[in-house]
Order: C-alpha cells, then sequence, then structure tokens
C-alpha cells in the first residue's frame, strides 16, 4: 500500500485525482482496497456543486477487499470480499433504535458534504459496516449493490407482492433497479414509463412487460384532468382493472408524481422515490376519497444489503446489462463527463486502475 489516489471535487464540475493519506484503522474498523465504485446521480450533483464545502472525495457505491483489521474485529478476515455500506448511522437516535437508521438524525454518508467518500484506494470503515460478497458476484455487479439495496428497500415499503401489479415513473438505473426487484418477487405486471423512448425500450428488454413514453399535456388542457384521462385510457389498453396496485416516482418530476397516483386502484399505494421540486403539487383530495397511500423512501436499513447480494448470487437478478460503461479511477474526470451526458446507464470506476 504505497498510494491512496482519491478522485476529489475541487469545483464545480470539476475532479481531479489527488494524494491522500492511507487511513489508519480503529480497534472495531477494517481497511478495504477499494476494487470498484458505482457512480449516480448523487455523485453528479455534487459534481456540478459549487457550493461543496472543501475538496471532497465523492462516492458511496463501493466494494473491495479487506486489507487489515482491527484487534477489537472477530467477525471479517484479511482477504475476504465485502460491500461497503456508505451510511454512518450513530445507533443512539430515536430512529437508529427503532431500526430505521437510513434516516437517522445524525447520519453521516460517503460523499455527502462534508463527509468524505468512497472514489479512492482505500477506505477504512467500521466492521459492521461491511457486507460479504461471493466469488461468483464480479466486481463490475459489485459496484452496484448499494443502488440495488435501494431498490431493495423500496420494495419493503410497497410491501410488493406476487400478485402485484406496478407501474414505475422513470427508466434510469434506480426503476431498471426496482423492475429487477420486482421481478425477482415475481410481480404480476411491471410498466415502466420514461420521456426517452430509447430508455422504455431497454427497460422492455430488461424484463418491463410495456415500455411507454407519456403523449405531451396540451396547452389548453387541466394537468389533472390531463392525468385522469390519461390514466383512465391506460387501465383499459394494459388490462390493469381499474388501476395499479402500486406506482413508483423514480423521475422527481411533478407531472410523474401525479400521473403515479391517478394511476393507482382505490387503497393502492405510490412510492416517491424521485428527488424533485421542493414543493410540487399533488391531488390530495384523491388520497382521501380513494384511500390510497403516499410513502416515501431513502437508502436502505438493516438487511437490505444481505438481500440485494443474495439475489445477486442466486441469479435472480442480473446487473451486467446495466452496466454499460467502466472507467479507471484515474480518468475519472471522463467518467463525470460521461454520466452528465446521460448516454450511459450505469458506470462504474475501476478504484485500483
Amino acid at each position: 500500500m504505497t498510494t491512496n489516489r482519491a478522485c476529489v471535487w475541487v469545483g464545480a464540475r470539476k475532479v481531479e485525482v489527488q494524494e491522500r493519506p492511507i487511513p489508519a484503522v480503529g480497534e472495531g474498523d477494517v481497511l478495504v482496497e477499494v476494487i470498484s465504485t458505482g457512480i449516480c446521480g448523487s455523485d453528479c450533483h455534487n459534481w456540478e456543486s459549487d457550493k461543496i464545502s472543501k475538496q471532497l472525495i465523492l462516492g458511496h457505491e463501493s466494494a473491495g477487499i479487506i486489507k487489515e483489521v482491527g484487534k477489537g474485529v472477530t467477525d471479517r478476515v484479511i482477504g475476504q470480499r465485502v460491500a461497503i455500506e456508505p451510511g454512518f448511522a450513530c445507533m443512539t437516535c430515536e430512529f437508529c433504535l427503532r431500526g430505521n437508521p437510513n434516516i437517522c438524525s445524525n447520519l453521516k454518508y460517503c460523499g455527502l458534504d462534508p463527509t468524505d467518500g468512497t472514489l479512492c484506494q482505500y477506505v477504512a470503515c467500521r466492521a459492521s459496516m461491511t457486507v460479504p460478497i461471493p466469488e461468483n458476484i464480479s466486481w463490475e455487479e459489485a459496484g452496484a449493490i448499494q443502488p440495488l439495496a435501494i431498490a431493495v428497500q423500496l420494495a419493503r415499503r410497497a410491501a410488493l407482492n406476487s400478485h402485484h401489479t406496478l407501474a414505475i415513473f422513470g427508466c434510469g438505473p434506480l426503476g431498471l433497479l426496482i423492475l429487477a426487484v420486482a421481478k425477482a418477487y415475481g410481480v404480476r405486471k411491471v410498466v415502466m414509463f420514461d420521456i426517452e423512448q430509447s430508455r422504455a425500450d431497454f427497460a422492455v428488454k430488461y424484463g418491463a412487460h410495456a415500455g411507454i413514453v407519456p403523449p405531451q399535456r396540451g396547452e389548453s388542457q387541466e394537468p389533472l384532468a390531463f392525468a385522469q384521462e390519461y390514466a383512465t385510457s391506460l387501465h383499459k389498453e394494459l388490462g390493469v382493472g381499474s388501476g395499479f396496485d402500486v406506482t413508483v416516482e423514480a423521475s422527481g418530476a411533478e407531472v410523474c408524481a401525479q400521473m403515479a397516483i391517478c394511476l393507482l386502484k382505490n387503497g393502492g399505494t405510490c412510492i416517491q422515490a424521485g428527488l424533485g421540486k421542493p414543493l410540487t403539487s399533488v391531488p390530495l383530495f384523491l388520497l382521501t376519497a380513494r384511500e390510497l397511500n403516499i410513502k416515501g423512501t431513502v437508502r436502505y436499513t438493516p438487511g437490505c444489503y444481505a438481500d440485494a447480494i443474495d439475489l445477486l448470487s442466486r441469479g435472480l437478478i442480473d446487473l451486467k446489462p446495466l452496466i454499460t460503461s467502466t472507467y479507471p479511477l484515474t480518468k475519472c474526470v471522463e467518467a463525470f463527463e460521461a454520466q452528465h451526458a446521460r448516454k450511459d446507464i450505469k458506470i462504474v470506476i475501476m478504484n485500483q486502475e
């Protein structure tokens, strides 16, 4: 261990490779040689920002090999392949104590200012934040375990079941991973929506029953009336009776949030996963009149990583089609430019290259 190259934010839309010290290992910690790291939208948001408080190491979707264990660690060994959970929950606040460390009131998160991320060669973390991964999962796939765990958490929030019908708005990485989890759980019908035909077509190739580009609302059409009329036509066209059991809004667009509610059957559930405007207009009267449910979802809870790894290891989910590019860490500038261009579905950086 002679170097610890890191991808560091140094200004708006500007990263550079810097040398950072190899971190010390505490009594309950492990040192991980990071092999792969996926890039996601929040990384790109940081990359674009001009408001980061320091030169921040980016990245949080990482996996690697344990190189050193602290004196108090008994359940991890040198040479073990692991995924790194990037959320540093305090484990003492009311939310952690009730089993929701994803909404910890003192949460620190890798790559989220001011906490350094994992897009470097070596990371030290609590041993409990590492989850073993078997040999039959490739390093490229391992770099996408974290977002798959987020999709598993969403499925928990939705209580997805095999008899359900599901509509997903947004055919980006998160939407596609939710599709993958839904298919693994045997969900009866999954329909996906996107504004780009190529992404809707990819969703069908990846297992969706239909991929739809919705029509544009006319200038004279009132938004809610448009959403309700379109929803009624889709119910008949797709054969989902009076509506979908579950809808997932993974785009953050206001019009999609409205449509996701209108597409539900009475008593259905909408999961809001996309990060849109701070204030969005939705038809609240429908929630009451039709006893609908809206739930937010963020990050993952205990066991989501293990579930994601098990689904991968058993071949119930295949991440390979989603990983459309890999870059060495030394070319992280090009990787972030590619992420910003949105031509790839999932980009993975190989940290040791």
